[in-house]
């Protein structure tokens, strides 16, 4: 934990020079009390910001695969004017960025200037993307959403990858609900707004949770959840359509594999326990398997059935729905945007194989490799059939029950953050993110501020997003319609401006690909 701020009881022979030094500057917030102990932080971008603060302790040492824990109390003024660590994984490009640090239980608070103690806004708690194996908190600037939407705006870190989702026989017998660590971690951090969040003057009574693509799976493993109930009251999914079952047993043997590859041989938990985070990170990748495709595993506890099963029978948290994709998805998946290795034919061959080989040549005959410039756009443009196809499944689903309000983003002008590939990455997987978050470029890419025409598409969606948050419907100058299957329609975001669609399946030719699926 960092240390606190000074405080002039604590100065002793540090003397009058540094009494100066402690005292609140003009850009400090106001010191908000919390379940853990006074917090300050500071006013950027017209937004009081509360970075870093501690929602668990350490899942370090005995507590490393335990559910989270209360943080040890702090008792001076705690210094919130920087991030905390964020949680480890590896250097997987430009998205994220490395750690090998497993103090990372941090969250942030993002409110209008002013706002401590002060009304109840609508609070929007931030779930990050990176398949549930990589991602941070620190790379979403909350600051327009709150400022713009007066709103109050919760990011935070939780356990990835191997050390977020782990089974393994030694764990799973030990007591405690496990093997969904990190969805434990972000119902913690949901606990800690319950607690906390009217001091910043949010409304703990009105709770959106958001999140893109492994935070799309966290938001729909919430909703899900038996644990989860009643800690929110809406949820906006960004590009996630993992709704494949992890098998249990699958979990485990990759857990066991982990634990064989990193030397611990006798697969005691003593053993797992002693492992470097090192020694864990290069050896998750039994797991990683599995999570990055996947819903999390069905444990019994905080999953306790198949997203697909909970959602047709509508045995789930239901509460309002914001969702979508962007339109051109794939393109950020394709190997050159990471590696550099340009796609190739024989990999589009294996991408259509591994829909079946009953599915080859009728995806084949609808996205003939021939028709297209290279077989990355052949690549996109068939893998966007797939995930709309999934995510018309899930609107479908989700309206038998409660309001959806689904959306394509299609502004294929979206600046990338990437370095200039061979393929025109357009309107491509996490492109929306820089439109609701300022700058956004991923752990270490490189940001690009929008135009004129952008930025106003950016002020739509910020709109959409927030007053969806206060109310349940997202509300602007181009009406939003609420989902109907008969219409199977959604809000197109583009430029110029927003427009309504309809016909969605159409469109992607989902007659193929809900054969071609099964939603099994």
């Amino acid at each position: 934990m960092r240390r606190p701020i000074l405080s002039i009881l604590s100065l002793g022979l540090f003397g009058i020079a540094s009494v100066a030094m402690a005292q609140p500057s003009s850009t400090s917030t106001t010191v908000v009390k919390t379940s853990g102990g006074a917090v300050q932080g500071k006013v950027a971008s017209r937004v009081d910001q509360y970075l870093g603060i501690p929602y668990a302790a350490p899942p370090v040492g005995e507590l490393r695969w335990q559910p989270p824990r209360e943080p040890k109390a702090w008792g001076t003024v705690f210094d919130a004017r920087r991030f905390g660590n964020f949680c480890p994984q590896e250097n997987r490009g430009v998205f994220a960025a490395p750690s090998s640090t497993e103090d990372c239980l941090y969250l942030n608070v993002y409110a209008p200037k002013g706002s401590a103690g002060k009304g109840k806004r609508p609070v929007m708690v931030w779930f990050y993307g990176g398949g549930l194996f990589s991602g941070e908190s620190n790379d979403y600037d909350g600051s327009k959403l709150a400022r713009q939407g007066d709103v109050i705006v919760v990011t935070f870190n939780y356990r990835i990858g191997a050390l977020g989702f782990m089974s393994h026989p030694a764990l799973n017998g030990e007591g405690h609900p496990f093997a969904n660590y990190g969805i434990m971690d972000q119902q913690f951090a949901l606990k800690w707004v319950q607690k906390n969040i009217a001091a910043f003057g949010g409304d703990p009574g009105n709770v959106t949770i958001f999140g893109q693509s492994g935070g799309g799976t966290a938001v729909m493993a919430n909703l899900v959840s038996p644990t989860a109930a009643g800690l929110f009251q809406k949820a906006i999914n960004e590009s996630g359509t993992h709704i494949a079952e992890m098998p249990p047993e699958a979990a485990l043997k990759a857990g066991q594999d982990i634990a064989t590859a990193a030397g611990c041989t006798d697969q005691s938990a003593a053993c797992l326990r002693g492992l470097s985070v090192d020694q864990v990170l290069k050896n998750q990748r039994f797991a990683v398997a599995l999570i990055a495709p996947d819903f999390v595993v069905v444990d019994g506890t905080i999953i306790k059935q198949k997203a697909l099963d909970a959602f047709s029978s509508g045995n789930y948290n239901r509460v309002p729905i914001l969702t979508g994709l962007v339109r051109d998805e794939q393109a950020f998946f394709l190997p050159e945007a990471n590696t550099g290795v340009a796609f190739t034919a024989d990999g589009y061959a294996k991408d259509i194989a591994s829909f079946g080989a009953a599915n080859v040549e009728r995806l084949n005959a609808k996205y003939p490799l021939a028709s297209y410039a290279s077989p990355s756009l052949a690549d996109i443009d068939m893998q966007e059939g797939f995930k709309a196809c999934t995510a018309r499944q899930l609107d479908r689903q989700w309206s038998k029950y409660a309001p959806v309000y689904a959306y394509e983003f299609d502004d294929r002008t979206a600046p990338s953050y990437f370095r200039a590939l061979s393929y025109p990455m357009r309107a491509y997987h996490t492109s929306e993110l820089q439109y609701i978050f300022p700058l956004f470029r991923g752990g270490q890419g490189t940001s690009h501020a929008l135009n004129k025409a952008q930025s106003k598409l950016s002020d739509a969606m910020v709109g959409y997003w927030t007053s969806f948050a206060r109310s349940g419907v997202p509300k602007g100058a181009v009406t939003w319609a609420r989902y109907a299957a008969d219409q199977d329609n959604l809000m197109s975001l583009d430029l110029p401006s927003p427009k309504p669609m309809k016909g969605y399946g159409k469109t992607y030719d989902c007659t193929l690909w809900d054969d071609v699926l099964a939603y099994k």
